[in-house]
């Protein structure tokens, strides 16, 4: 069978006919502990491809080489939904020329699909993957949940290219982004470090205050009458809205609740998942939590 495998990153990048000037993207569900990013952007650097644009759904200090790909003209602009620390500091300092566009992760997926911030080729990290490109992130060593933030790139750019560091056999069924969204596929050695995804609004929050906010927003959920059997949920990331999950599984055990869908990067919410109290997929949680 023929298979959309390819060699290497470095030839991946060639086949996808990318040039300077052109906008590339990248997800954020490895968080800290992506390695995809870089690894890319140093393949295209060898290339002598330049005056990029990176739309990445966000970005963080693993990813702190990008500040040399700036100051040498192979990154031009940026456009994300969240900036870390160290490169903020960078950006701020006058590090680069072009202002960095900030968009929601809402606002993200609207503009790619509507053509205001296109994709010449879009580079998926995914923990497994077959060779023609059916992938999610649910299932390998490097398995972070959702690939829901990749979803739009692989939908509306030109040329998408799967980078993983598992191959399964042909068909992977549980797919999140099917084969026919995608060009090329490369195996790596790896995508990440998973541990690297429990890092910043990750963690369940220690603050007196931010646990007091949790307990008193799952007081209100237990009084609005919702929180009974069959109900769904969904937290974001955040230190509060993590220990709300934790609290919520509490009352959920004390009670004997089962959720229909639960939607939430917190270990609690994997437990609810786990351990089968929801009755459906859990469709965005982190495996690796």
């Amino acid at each position: 069978m023929k298979t959309k495998l390819t060699e290497s990153v470095k030839q991946a990048i060639v086949n996808s006919g990318l040039r300077s000037g052109m906008p590339i993207s990248f997800h954020h569900h490895l968080r800290n502990g992506d390695y995809v990013l870089n690894m890319v952007l140093e393949a295209i650097a060898e290339l002598g491809i330049g005056d990029l644009t990176v739309n990445a759904s966000s970005l963080f200090d693993a990813h702190r080489p990008l500040k040399e790909h700036i100051k040498n003209g192979v990154v031009t602009t940026l456009q994300t939904d969240y900036m870390s620390r160290e490169l903020g500091r960078f950006i701020s300092a006058g590090g680069m020329k072009n202002p960095v566009q900030f968009r929601t992760h809402g606002g993200r997926p609207c503009d790619i699909e509507n053509g205001k911030t296109p994709i010449d080729v879009a580079f998926i990290a995914a923990p497994a993957s077959d060779a023609m490109g059916n992938c999610t992130g649910k299932i390998g060593k490097s398995a972070c949940g959702s690939l829901g933030y990749a979803i739009p790139d692989a939908k509306c750019a030109k040329h998408v290219v799967v980078i993983t560091d598992e191959l399964h056999p042909y068909p992977l069924i549980e797919w999140s982004i099917p084969e026919t969204d995608v060009d090329q596929v490369v195996a790596v050695e790896s995508i990440g470090d998973p541990n690297g995804i429990v890092s910043g609004t990750t963690k369940i929050t220690r603050d007196p205050v931010g646990l007091l906010m949790a307990m008193t927003a799952v007081d209100v959920i237990k009084a609005s009458g919702l929180l009974k059997e069959g109900f769904s949920f969904q937290t974001g990331a955040g230190g509060a809205s993590l220990a709300a999950a934790k609290y919520l599984k509490d009352v959920m055990l004390a009670e004997k609740y089962a959720a229909a869908s639960a939607s939430a990067a917190s270990r609690a919410i994997w437990w609810i998942c786990s351990t089968k109290a929801a009755s459906n997929p859990c469709w965005m949680f982190s495996a690796s939590i």
